[in-house]
């Protein structure tokens, strides 16, 4: 089973190795940028931070990363140890630098979409931007070739699990519904 998974895996990236042109480089680079280490969602959630009514949202937000980073990138990327496809075969198609932790999940995707499952639940009139600049973000991290197929959509499902779990932790801190 493992096989057919990183047989279907290796042929998706080659599809998208083979369909890079110079205008989806530069936009891929900077999508994927803005999702290095959770920028865009930090900064999304600061607003919320700073507002007496989003003071709950922003928190939650911070949450379902950090629930998420603990989850994919502290737990799960050091059991599963699957190495990225650019240490394999693809190097040469390679546009950004060589991450240097494991691949199993995305942890770009994870953090993406365990924001996007808060908003669906806490703001669901912002859901539907948040959840394409989600999917765009885990598809630059295809597109960039650090990524297979499996590990985006083990994000996908992993970030928004941990999402819907931050979403009563957060409510349950009473410092953070605190009016100031």
């Amino acid at each position: 089973m493992l096989e057919r998974i990183q047989a279907w895996d290796d042929r998706m990236l080659m599809l998208l190795a083979k369909r890079h042109t110079k205008f989806l480089n530069r936009l891929m680079i900077l999508v994927t940028s803005t999702g290095d280490n959770g920028f865009i969602w930090f900064a999304l959630s600061l607003p919320f931070l700073l507002m007496n009514k989003g003071r709950l949202m922003g928190f939650t937000m911070l949450a379902a990363m950090g629930i998420a980073s603990l989850t994919g990138e502290v737990t799960i990327k050091h059991i599963v140890k699957r190495v990225r496809p650019c240490k394999k075969a693809f190097e040469e198609y390679l546009l950004i630098e060589n991450p240097p932790h494991y691949s199993f999940p995305s942890g770009h995707t994870t953090a993406s979409f365990a924001v996007a499952a808060v908003f669906m639940c806490m703001c669901p009139m912002w859901y539907f931007p948040v959840v394409m600049y989600a999917l765009l973000i885990s598809f630059s991290r295809l597109y960039l070739l650090v990524h297979y197929p499996s590990d985006v959509i083990a994000g996908m499902i992993i970030g928004t699990v941990c999402g819907l779990v931050a979403i009563p932790v957060a409510g349950s801190i009473p410092l953070f519904t605190f009016q100031f």
